[in-house]
């Protein structure tokens, strides 16, 4: 850091560091929406809507998502109140960067009054953009609520898009993905509600279709919930709720990578139907609550697998006397871990014999009858923060000059605005410690932009902790030698830096959690392309003395591409990568792995050449834990050097080589490889299907416990105050490019 810049860092120290945080000032549970703005567009003031449920707003609101798109006023546009009454598909094609907003699902409603099966919006070719908090009532008239796919016509490929805090009633479909062919990918799905969605609540439709991510969502009265059957692709389920499904709550067919993880199931038919299939399917069903299905078989799996079955709960109806009630079976003999469920009648499991089943248990249905229904987290609410106004294209020295105004409001968790543009930024911003800032812009990438041009390292912004800070819908754009986001000070006990939707794409180093012995840093849906090193966790002085302490990092999900090394961990610090898609070219590494530490792979689809110099993991002169759990890995493990210390288990992998474990340790590491399959196998033919492999090492219940033991205890938990003294961080929708570090967090001051 420049001498410049530490003095005016100094000096903010010792003149803002007297403002306190309130924490009350954040809500208790989740979050909350900030805007509307004034450089967002108006379908009502600048379109003409009318919004009066009667009046055809078709014409408005094209116009105004034409505007929009085009971008030269704005990238936003809201829609206040109203009920807009539409005749015909509203279409957002091939932008970029556009958000779409409401009011609130409650009072925003887009209403369809055009001819019988007709579609309410397309979503075609867009990319890293969001429409939340409206409503898309098909009236019982509308087959699609939204389609989101791509014609391959014009760029862009669909990806990085949101859906939050929407409601889709009265459809058949309420997100239809992918029946153009290409596209649907890398969406995140929050907080929606889908209510008689005869068909589906969410649908996917093409190979092309992949990392679908729901989380904290309603599906009342639908056929099915979420559902490949009429396509293809995999997604990922989180805390939803599943109420009275008609078909089942989950369905598919076509395979894929599958992750239902702590959802809650009333009163449906089924739970999960994956039909017959000669195919592999990894599929995790982990920590979900299943109470009076209709169907004795509430999970019903009949394609190869693997599949993990975990720490379920299953309440049966009670008329149902017997089981199956979860069956794991299919032609050509299917692989499945089966551990720590709960049922409430005999017999409860059926499976093929490549399983591994312990620590089950049945109990009477009069034990359960006082399971909790979950409490979903609601619509984001609004506070009316006041709102410090960045002038359009300011400078560094005028922007510090807004932030410093707005912390003089700490306690109340102002908003310093972003309008839409790019900001050219020379000195480094801060946001001095112990305030509960927002920093808002209008949207990923070319929406609101802080590009360094100044001279040296940077960084571009710093963060002193503690703090409770927040940004939002915001980029930063380096150089090759600059930090674009750094986080000082931020391992108080019980910290927190969350991150939800972060990019960082291109650059040298990607996430760096430097030597935090006590912060939590949580990842979902979060992408990584283009790295030297996508994720860097390096234990904290108490890890690497063998002394950890709570400190994690923690990617729930997201996708990554054409990274040198993915993720590295060292010093004893402790890394868990969940539900992630990794693609990657001839030197592309997923993990590396040295020294003593903490690893957890778990879901994880891993595509990386075969048999190049660079294999998928890489372990050498490792001396901790490392667990792979359902992954599907397209090359090798390469473990080497001393492995005296070194304990990996692998449990349902499904490998595209064989043999995919190439082991040189001396002395030897303990490695215990149990139900894995592959597609490279002699007796395969045409790489069609999979066939077990041979275990490597036999089941040990007690060592398979200690090793799942760290993975099993992390729980997603929803969003909650921390005390004031004690980090709590929050990235919503942040995208860094470029960049010698993106976002380097640290325990000291750097």
């Amino acid at each position: 850091m420049r001498l410049k810049n530490t003095i005016i860092y100094c000096l903010l120290f010792f003149t803002l560091n007297s403002y306190a945080q309130n924490t009350g000032s954040i809500p208790k549970n989740g979050d909350e929406f900030v805007g509307p703005f004034k450089s967002w567009l108006n379908a009502k003031d600048g379109f003409g809507a009318k919004g009066n449920g009667v009046s055809d707003d078709s014409n408005a609101l094209q116009a105004a998502f034409d505007a929009v798109a085009k971008g030269d006023r704005g990238t936003t546009l809201y829609l206040p109140p109203g009920t807009y009454l539409i005749t015909r598909t509203l279409l957002m094609n091939y932008h970029i960067n556009v958000s779409i907003i409401g009011a609130d699902p409650a009072v925003t409603v887009i209403k369809w009054g055009g001819p019988a099966h007709g579609t309410m919006m397309q979503v075609n070719g867009t990319a890293y953009s969001k429409f939340d908090r409206i409503t898309f009532n098909g009236n019982r008239v509308a087959n699609v609520g939204i389609e989101q796919s791509w014609d391959f016509k014009k760029p862009n490929f669909d990806t990085g898009n949101e859906y939050a805090d929407d409601v889709f009633v009265d459809l058949v479909f309420g997100i239809n993905g992918g029946n153009l062919k290409y596209g649907f990918a890398e969406t995140a799905i929050l907080r929606d509600k889908f209510i008689r969605n005869t068909a589906a609540g969410v649908s996917l439709g093409n190979f092309n279709a992949l990392d679908i991510w729901i989380r904290d969502s309603y599906f009342q009265d639908c056929g099915v919930g979420v559902t490949n059957t009429y396509g293809a692709g995999n997604f990922r389920l989180y805390h939803n709720l599943f109420l009275n499904s008609t078909i089942s709550d989950i369905s598919i067919r076509n395979t894929g990578g599958f992750s239902i993880r702590d959802n809650t199931s009333i009163g449906s038919k089924q739970f999960f139907n994956a039909g017959g299939s000669a195919n592999p399917a990894i599929t995790i069903i982990q920590g979900n609550t299943i109470i009076d299905p209709v169907n004795t078989q509430a999970i019903s799996i009949s394609n190869q697998g693997p599949t993990v079955f975990m720490n379920n709960i299953i309440r049966s109806r009670p008329q149902t006397t017997g089981g199956p009630v979860a069956q794991f079976t299919c032609v050509g003999q299917s692989t499945s871990f089966i551990a720590g469920n709960t049922f409430t009648v005999p017999n409860p499991v059926a499976a093929d014999s490549d399983h591994i089943e312990y620590d089950d248990r049945v109990v009477s249905t009069g034990s359960l009858n006082n399971l909790p229904r979950p409490v979903l987290p609601g619509v984001e609410p609004h506070f009316n923060r006041q709102v410090f106004e960045v002038p359009a294209g300011a400078s560094a020295d005028v922007i510090q000059a807004v932030i410093n105004k707005a912390a003089s409001a700490s306690g109340s968790r102002p908003v310093v605005h972003f309008p839409y543009g790019n900001y050219n930024i020379a000195a480094t911003l801060y946001i001095p410690q112990n305030t509960d800032m927002q920093l808002v812009g209008d949207g990923y990438g070319k929406a609101t932009s802080l590009n360094w041009n100044g001279v040296g390292a940077g960084p571009i912004l710093v963060i002193a902790g503690p703090s409770k800070a927040t940004l939002r819908d915001i980029s930063f754009r380096g150089n090759s030698s600059s930090t674009n986001i750094l986080i000082t000070n931020a391992d108080q006990k019980g910290s927190r830096v969350y991150l939800q939707e972060f990019i960082q794409m291109g650059g040298n180093q990607g996430l760096i959690a430097d030597q935090l012995d006590h912060t939590i840093v949580l990842g979902y849906n979060v992408e990584f392309s283009g790295l030297q090193k996508a994720v860097s966790v390096i234990g904290g002085r108490l890890a690497a003395t063998g002394r950890p302490a709570e400190g994690r990092t923690i990617i729930y999900s997201g996708a990554e591409s054409s990274n040198r090394i993915s993720h590295e961990v060292s010093n004893g610090g402790n890394l868990m990568v969940q539900d992630t898609w990794y693609e990657g070219g001839n030197k592309s590494t997923f993990a590396n792995l040295s020294g003593n530490g903490f690893f957890i792979a778990d879901g994880d689809r891993i595509s990386t050449p075969q048999q190049t110099d660079v294999p998928s993991v890489v372990m050498k002169n490792f001396s901790g834990k490392a667990v792979f759990m359902a992954n599907n890995f397209n090359d090798r493990f390469a473990i080497s050097g001393n492995g005296s210390r070194a304990k990996i288990m692998a449990i349902g992998l499904m490998t595209e080589d064989y043999p995919f474990v190439a082991d040189t340790t001396s002395p030897r590491a303990t490695i215990n490889v149990l139900l894995s399959r592959t597609r490279n196998h002699p007796t395969i033919l045409n790489r069609t299907g999979s066939n077990k492999v041979t275990n490597l090492g036999a089941f040990n219940q007690k060592f398979t416990a200690d090793m799942l033991t760290d993975m099993l205890k992390v729980q997603p938990v929803s969003l909650n105050t921390l005390p004031d003294g004690v980090s709590d961080i929050r990235f919503y929708r942040v995208m860094s490019t470029g960049g010698a570090k993106g976002l380097d967090i640290t325990a000291g001051n750097k």
